[in-house]
């Protein structure tokens, strides 16, 4: 998500108040490929599988993180934190959420939460966006702060597994905000927002034979990519905030036929999760995760 985006939408939100998560109703009907699987509320983010079986999402604007059961009901995990917003499973069952301070630690089950990295340098890091974990442990992240395009100055980092000392990746862009590790775990991909461009940087144990940082797509239309996610045939997907719609791209950097939501969501598309024939979608502007099947 966009920092400046929530704040304007949340004018909106606020207008009334969240109904409690116990009390929402389930979702609304199915709409040509698309289904909605479950309206939350609030501006959501993030789809992750759970070790359950059961899906959350997160709400920045409103402190929330909710799981949603098998009959689309959504239940708050945690309320009245601060901005959480990407997240991703560990290998222990807990998840891994960037916050305003950094990243913090989310037992999904008794909604614990304790922080896990908040400096770099020993300076506070502001504004933590989205992370990516890989097969080693280690978490990439990005964290934008204040960045546009006018102000190029938002970074991405690692926290090596076991570590509490985050090591800096790249520097210098504008808006870093959706992030993910190759399949192979050679890259991560870097949704450079302000920029309208999905950047490609080696990773800290990278073999690839051509080790060098590079644009690997630009995006076209709304404002810029958000979410990424990783098909199991290597297809990059992003979703394209205000744009309503999902880019795709070629494991070579083609540009494949977007997916377009259906006319009833609206256009905030900001996070996607991946899973073997079907793809998630949270879309903002109403609360609600959609699905399509892609194959």
């Amino acid at each position: 998500m966009t920092y400046g985006l929530a704040a304007a939408i949340a004018l909106t939100l606020a207008a009334a108040p969240p109904t409690p998560a116990a009390d929402r109703a389930a979702p609304p009907p199915a709409s040509d490929r698309w289904e909605a699987v479950a309206r939350c509320g609030g501006f959501l983010e993030a789809p992750t599988r759970l070790r359950s079986g059961e899906l959350s999402v997160s709400d920045p604007v409103g402190g929330r993180i909710f799981r949603v059961d098998d009959r689309g009901v959504c239940h708050a995990i945690i309320e009245g934190k601060d901005l959480p917003n990407g997240q991703a499973l560990a290998a222990d069952g807990r998840l891994i959420v960037a916050n305003r301070a950094g990243l913090m630690i989310v037992d999904p089950v008794t909604g614990s939460t304790r922080p896990l990295v908040e400096r770099f340098a020993g300076e506070p890091l502001a504004m933590a966006n989205d992370l990516s974990i890989d097969g080693y442990g280690g978490i990439y992240f990005t964290v934008p702060g204040g960045s546009s395009l006018l102000r190029p100055d938002g970074r991405v980092f690692y926290l090596p597994p076991g570590s509490r000392e985050p090591e800096l990746v790249a520097e210098g862009l504008a808006f870093p905000n959706g992030i993910a590790v190759a399949p192979d775990g050679n890259a991560i991909f870097v949704a450079e927002f302000a920029a309208k461009r999905i950047l490609l940087i080696p990773t800290r144990h990278s073999r690839r034979q051509f080790n060098v940082a590079h644009v690997f797509a630009h995006s076209h239309g709304g404002v810029g990519p958000d979410g990424l996610a990783f098909g199991d045939d290597g297809t990059l997907y992003a979703a394209n905030i205000e744009a309503g719609t999902i880019s795709r791209w070629s494991p070579q950097g083609q540009a494949l036929p977007d997916l377009q939501l259906p006319a009833e969501a609206g256009l905030l598309v900001t996070n996607i999760l991946v899973e073997k024939q079907w793809l998630y979608a949270t879309e903002a502007s109403q609360g609600v995760l959609w699905r399509t099947r892609i194959r």
